[in-house]
């Protein structure tokens, strides 16, 4: 009887669509429409596309089709209509059009179209096709606009879907299998995005998007700074009129975060703005580790450590950015925005430690609770001047991000565990850890693009200043029982008062770049260099003598090809060379001995890592396929890596050192397929190998990763998305990552 009543159901559900769409193509006649595009030469226009409108008024296509390798199209459509209108276009050509009143004869054909180069004329529709991934010279490029799922999903939801792009199960972003990427935001450095990429994302809705860029291969245009790869998020410019968007969204991981979007133009005036809140909270999570001791004069052979972490966090962030255009050549435009970030932790922690026999020589615990007040401005100016003669530009920006001094305050614990002997004499202590950040940046940037004989040689050139100012103002403080304050100056192991190793940090960067591109019509080439020079400035405000100053000269050459071998189809090659600076965190000589025998500080002497850069990739874009497979690998010989040593007591060091190697190669595949109107499949793989070597050992892992999904259009304007994804592999140098997978669906409709 249940077999019965499912089948019942199933014949329902399948019966109710196919009624509906009897009832509403009862009164339809279907016509065959076929032909063949060509261009001037009378060669075949590979792949065009096919469209039809019932009204001459808009650019509302009641149904589109698309051609083949050759140029030919047949295609059959029901129409009750008198008249229809067709239009028939590629990309780079203009489009045909022509109307045709409908009659008893059943095939409608066009015969050879001429579609002619150049660029539409005003006045005429045009129809162009928009293949959700396509590549340049030095990127590839998501049309976010164009893919349906952007109608609900976030930005973050959208990354998943872009090649070359891989997301954990954290939703921690990597690009070509790393974490070393920079974000963009309209081809510029976004304060914003830069502080926390996922959180950012993740708030922006999918519709406030025009497309994703993977620049794989950054151009001498862009910093040498994490020239790795970066990520530009390309927004949508405002619309005459108003829009908005408001939304919610949790998750299973006491995830919460809601937020506003508006936008308008009036006239010339653009004006738009965002808002955010998030809530986020991990009430426990646990790691342990063990440690053997090969030093014969350390009073332990091994040592066991543990610890429980728990934390909640509240963000605030918004900005307002508004655009003026003073005629068709000259526009300015600004952005605003502030967040406000509060996070509280606890983490608790134990150490034990064993003789050679498994016995307990000493053992305590640790507890630590830290509350973090932050507040950051950040904002940018751009003028930008058009010329007469297309693709001329001069853009003059300026970008700032402020972020005044906030305390951070800890309270770390450690108590022995009074059960236990004491052989490593450790003592009990109970600190407050005051430490006050501040990071202010401010940035200056003219570049200049000058094209020559239509575009086939273009020359670009540019000069950037960037001034980077962090300080850390530190404070210790031991309990004092007596008065019951922390107002006791803190002892270090030999009882001198412990230094604070407050510091200021600054640095200076100038850098100049030029290249020159050559474009053909089936071959294009990309040569440049970027000149960079930087000066550092350390200064500590106890102890003068640790002062240091570093200057850093760096040339990066750059080159890029790209062959067109069909119509849809080309091939990449490129090579570029970048730098990695070491970050405050690394650079910040800040001793921290929570636990005694565990001790870490930053290295101020750190250099910048160097990398060599290798792709290539293949791309083929069609009306109903899209394919992308990229290979890629990187080289870095002083990468930055950490650096642990334990001295005749046992107490073990962690600091970081140029001391590693590393080489990763990987690479990417990406499908789009939509063999029938109302379906399409897609899928993004990526895989990669990594194998690193220190002055102590060699060890390699590797990833791979996958995402899918399947959409339905279905009547009443109703869309069915259907996907899943996951890691099963995930190992590195550095760790060792179990699997995981996810999956969604989503039913929407458009009105």
């Amino acid at each position: 009887m249940k077999y019965l009543r499912a089948l019942l159901v199933l014949s329902v559900v399948c019966i109710i669509p196919r009624a509906m769409l009897s009832q509403e193509a009862g009164k339809q006649i279907v016509y065959t429409i076929k032909g063949a595009a060509v261009d001037s030469a009378g060669n075949a226009v590979a792949y065009p596309t096919l469209s039809i409108r019932t009204d001459s008024t808009t650019n509302n296509y009641k149904a589109r089709y698309s051609g083949d390798g050759n140029g030919r199209f047949e295609a059959e459509y029901k129409s009750a209509a008198d008249t229809i209108y067709i239009t028939v276009g590629a990309a780079a050509k203009t489009s045909y059009n022509t109307t045709v009143v409908l009659n008893d004869n059943k095939l409608i054909d066009l015969g050879k179209i001429v579609l002619k180069e150049g660029e539409e004329l005003a006045g005429v529709s045009v129809t162009a096709y928009k293949p959700l991934v396509t590549q340049t010279l030095d990127r590839i490029n998501y049309d976010v606009e164009a893919d349906p799922e952007s109608k609900t999903n976030t930005v973050m939801d959208m990354l998943r879907k872009v090649p070359l792009v891989t997301l954990d199960q954290d939703e921690n972003i990597k690009v070509k299998g790393s974490s070393s990427f920079t974000v963009y935001v309209n081809g510029k450095p976004s304060n914003m995005v830069a502080k926390s990429p996922k959180d950012a994302l993740k708030s922006m809705p999918a519709t406030s998007i025009k497309r994703i860029e993977v620049i794989t291969d950054p151009g001498a245009k862009y910093d040498a700074e994490g020239i790795g790869a970066i990520l530009n998020i390309v927004t949508q410019s405002a619309l005459q009129g108003y829009r908005g968007s408001v939304r919610v969204s949790a998750d299973t991981k006491s995830y919460f975060n809601t937020g506003a979007f508006i936008s308008s133009k009036i006239g010339k005036l653009g004006l738009s703005g965002n808002y955010n809140y998030k809530l986020s909270q991990n009430n426990l999570n646990s790691s342990q580790g063990n440690f053997e001791n090969h030093s014969d004069a350390a009073p332990y052979k091994y040592s066991e450590n543990g610890s429980s972490r728990s934390y909640k966090s509240n963000d605030n962030y918004g900005n307002i950015e508004i655009s003026y255009e003073f005629d068709t050549l000259n526009l300015v435009s600004a952005s605003f925005g502030v967040s406000r970030s509060i996070y509280i932790s606890q983490n608790d922690g134990y150490s034990q430690f064993y003789d050679k026999n498994r016995n307990i020589v000493s053992a305590y615990n640790t507890l630590s609770s830290s509350n973090n007040t932050s507040l950051s401005y950040y904002g940018n100016v751009d003028y930008q001047r058009s010329f007469r003669k297309p693709d001329q530009l001069l853009t003059v920006s300026y970008n700032f991000g402020v972020s005044p001094p906030e305390n951070t305050i800890t309270f770390s614990k450690l108590k022995l565990d009074t059960t236990q002997p004491n052989t490593l004499a450790t003592k009990e202590r109970d600190v407050r850890y005051t430490k006050a950040e501040t990071s202010n940046s401010h940035t200056l940037q003219i570049d200049y693009t000058e094209p020559f004989d239509s575009s086939k040689h273009v020359v670009e050139a540019g000069i950037k200043y960037i001034l980077r100012y962090n300080a850390s103002d530190n404070q210790y403080r031991r309990y004092n029982p007596i008065t019951g304050e922390y107002d006791q100056y803190d002892l270090d192991d030999k009882g001198n008062i412990r230094k604070e190793n407050d510091m200021d940090y600054y640095q200076h960067i100038v850098g100049a770049y030029a290249s020159y591109t050559f474009k053909l019509k089936k071959f294009s080439l990309r040569l440049g260099g970027r000149l960079e020079g930087t000066y550092q400035d350390v200064r500590f405000a106890d102890e003068a003598a640790r002062n240091f100053k570093v200057r850093f000269l760096d040339l990066i050459p750059y080159v890029s090809t790209s062959f067109k071998l069909t119509d849809a189809s080309n091939l990449r090659v490129s090579y570029n060379n970048g730098i990695s600076r070491p970050s405050i965190w690394f650079l910040n000589p800040y001793v921290d001995d929570k636990d005694p025998y565990r001790i870490s500080y930053g290295n101020p002497n750190l250099k910048s890592e160097r990398s060599h850069n290798f792709s290539v990739s293949y791309g083929l874009f069609s009306q109903k396929l899209n394919l992308s497979i990229s290979a890629y690998s990187s080289i870095v010989n002083n990468s930055i890596e950490s650096n642990d040593s334990v001295d005749s007591k046992g107490i073990r060091y962690h600091t970081y050192a140029n001391i590693g190697s590393n080489g990763n190669l990987g690479g990417s595949f990406y499908i789009n397929y939509n063999p029938i109107k109302w379906f399409s499949f897609w899928t993004s793989l990526s895989t990669g190998y990594s194998r690193y070597t220190n002055r102590a050992s060699i060890s390699e892992g590797a990833f791979f990763s996958g995402y899918g999904g399947v959409n339905f259009h279905l009547p009443w304007k109703m869309r069915l998305h259907i996907g899943i994804g996951g890691n099963p592999v995930s190992t590195s140098y550095r760790y060792k990552g179990t699997g995981w997978y996810y999956y969604y669906t989503s039913l929407s409709r458009s009105f």
